[in-house]
């Protein structure tokens, strides 16, 4: 299996995504703010795992970064890695179908091998600090960094008792407060390789349909091994009201992240792009407007 080395020598801040080509204008606002927020003291390595992205919006992609020299941007298609797995991608009935690159992530320790720790990234969300700035904790303990799920843990709290049952019983988390989103992650390669092969990985994300995709099945590999990190990392608004269910400590975590994001996650039903009003859409389309795709974002109706 090839491998993706580093782009640059020093101050190295590796950033990965995994998209298809329907979704490329959304990677494009992610990396805008990227841009927006980074420091002239850091160089951005930027890679994008995929099975096939056209070549006109890798060039429009390109043209992003092409102004500043310490941006590097690389695609890598993992087709041959993938090769013969079923991933499991339905929805419950009525709902949208994922892709196969949710999975991609779990890829990340064997193909970047050479980095210490790699930060992943969700194409849906934007960044409103400089990225590096996730890589000054230590993780040294971990598998991976992440934020807690406040959403599914408040769903936990307001009764959900099949939720918290399959965290618990097929999942294998000992404290469901303690199961993470997957959309922002701070991936420690060397102890991933240390631990499991990429057969390993790839089997297990196959062995069962996992409800909640690539996020059960990072949170059954990662469990005992997770560094929780500050919920401003991925701040997820509370569209339903659920989570003044949590316990006070989490709720006032939340609550603190909510004051000064340093990224906002439009996951689930929070689409900036279908609905300019949604409370944090102008944060979206602060970045998404000066993006080559702005025409295209407006008429997006893509369901992530």
């Amino acid at each position: 299996m090839e491998k993706i080395i580093p782009a640059f020598y020093e101050n190295n801040v590796p950033i990965c995504f995994s998209v298809n080509d329907k979704y490329v204008p959304l990677l494009a606002v992610t990396m805008e703010s990227i841009i927006e927020n980074s420091s002239e003291h850091n160089n951005y390595d930027i890679v994008v795992l995929t099975t096939g992205i056209e070549a006109k919006n890798q060039m429009l992609l390109y043209s992003m970064i092409s102004k500043h020299k310490n941006f590097s941007l690389r695609f890598f298609n993992v087709g041959s890695s993938i090769y013969g797995y079923n991933f499991f991608i339905d929805q419950p009935k009525g709902g949208s179908k994922y892709s196969n690159e949710i999975y991609f992530r779990v890829l990340v320790p064997t193909l970047m091998p050479d980095y210490d720790y790699v930060i992943f990234l969700d194409a849906d969300l934007t960044v409103n600090a400089d990225i590096a700035d996730l890589l000054k904790d230590d993780y040294s303990e971990c598998l991976v960094g992440a934020v807690r799920d406040y959403e599914g843990i408040a769903a936990c709290y307001n009764n959900n008792l099949e939720r918290t049952k399959y965290r618990i019983n097929e999942i294998g988390i000992k404290n469901f407060e303690n199961y993470f989103v997957s959309g922002v992650l701070v991936i420690n390669t060397k102890m991933f390789n240390s631990l499991f092969s990429a057969d390993d990985l790839m089997r297990m994300a196959v062995s069962k349909n996992w409800i909640q995709f690539d996020q059960d099945l990072l949170n059954f590999i990662c469990k005992d091994k997770v560094k929780i990190i500050s919920a401003d990392w991925d701040f997820v608004e509370d569209i339903y009201g659920w989570y003044h269910s949590m316990p006070e400590n989490l709720f006032a975590e939340y609550l603190a992240s909510e004051e000064n994001p340093k990224i906002i996650h439009f996951s689930g039903a929070r689409k900036p792009w279908r609905n300019r009003t949604s409370k944090y859409s102008i944060q979206f389309w602060k970045y998404a407007d000066r993006t080559p795709f702005k025409n295209t974002l407006d008429r997006l109706k893509i369901i992530l």
